[in-house]
């Protein structure tokens, strides 16, 4: 008996190897994510004049999404434009044509540093990191219930000079 059970388990455990990995949850947020900032470029409308050359997204501090990021860079184009994506080490590398400005959770202590910097130029600046909507943030990741969302704070978005389709309204928690 004692060998039916240990080759028994042995064969289990064979065969686990083989069963599907599941992704760690930062993995699936980092993926989720990327699919929304990716479904900001077609849902929020930039000023005319930044609607040539290059669309930059740029990511501040340390985070695992700008991996996923770049690999969406490679296949995806907003409008016909070639996506840039770039780290900044620090708030005084970010180039004023940056369309997007994801603020990792480590740096996200800067938002009101970043809020002042890109004020006056229509940079989307994205946190995830509760509180900072109502902290000035134009987007931020959340999570309600274990759902991925993502608030919009519309003042701020359109002191940005950017305008949001009504179709990112009715899905965004609106603060």
């Amino acid at each position: 008996m004692d060998r039916i059970v240990f080759f028994t388990v042995l064969w289990l455990f064979g065969w686990s190897q083989y069963a599907p990995a599941q992704p760690r949850p930062e993995e699936t947020e980092n993926k989720v994510h990327t699919i929304f900032i990716y479904n900001f470029t077609k849902y929020i409308n930039w000023p005319e004049e930044y609607n040539k050359g290059d669309f930059v997204i740029g990511v501040l501090g340390e985070t695992d999404l700008l991996g996923e990021l770049q690999k969406m860079a490679k296949e995806k184009s907003v409008s016909n434009r070639k996506m840039v994506i770039k780290r900044y080490h620090n708030l005084d590398e970010v180039d004023q044509r940056c369309h997007i400005l994801f603020i990792s959770t480590p740096s996200s202590g800067q938002l009101s540093s970043v809020l002042r910097k890109t004020k006056g130029r229509p940079t989307l600046v994205i946190t995830q990191k509760d509180n900072l909507g109502r902290a000035g943030s134009p987007i931020n990741f959340v999570s309600v219930n274990g759902r991925y969302k993502f608030e919009i704070n519309l003042n701020v978005l359109e002191q940005y000079g950017l305008k949001c389709a009504q179709q990112l309204k009715t899905i965004a928690i609106m603060i």
